[in-house]
């Protein structure tokens, strides 16, 4: 990812992956709209995805701030040797290559790609996923207020 991800881009990335989960192919085809210069909604997807495996990925293996130079070394290590870990690399690099070019079904496919990983790589079910993207809308929303969040 070059630069972070701002609020904007999380909102329209979260709006897709829920209109792709409802089943509303209306809305679903909207948010793929773009203007010239921004972004497309399937590379916003890769992006999220990234972003939320760099966020997820280190919390699960006890990567925190305050760690000491031992610890954060260990830490990496056990992170570094993780299949989760590395199984989810796999994953975004492979979304990130086909997102460019992604068709309106493909941007699908990246879509339920991405909810599948969140939901098993964490403790969600298929009913915490609306909750979810709605923590993930309300992260970004309170991020654009405060960007020092």
């Amino acid at each position: 990812m070059s630069e972070p991800m701002g609020p904007d881009t999380i909102l329209r990335a979260c709006g897709y992956l829920e209109a792709v989960w409802r089943g509303d192919t209306t809305a679903a085809a909207a948010l793929m709209n773009h203007e010239p210069g921004e972004t497309p909604t399937p590379v916003l997807l890769a992006e999220l995805g990234d972003l939320i495996m760099q966020t997820l990925l280190p919390a699960q293996a006890g990567i925190h701030d305050g760690m000491d130079q031992d610890e954060l070394a260990a830490a990496t290590e056990k992170l570094g040797a993780d299949p989760v870990v590395r199984v989810s690399l796999v994953l975004s690099e492979t979304l990130q290559a086909l997102a460019p070019t992604a068709t309106p079904d493909q941007a699908q496919v990246i879509a339920r790609a991405l909810i599948g990983y969140i939901v098993s790589v964490s403790n969600a079910t298929e009913d915490d996923v609306l909750p979810l993207l709605d923590h993930l809308r309300q992260a970004a929303l309170q991020r654009g207020s405060d960007p020092s969040v």
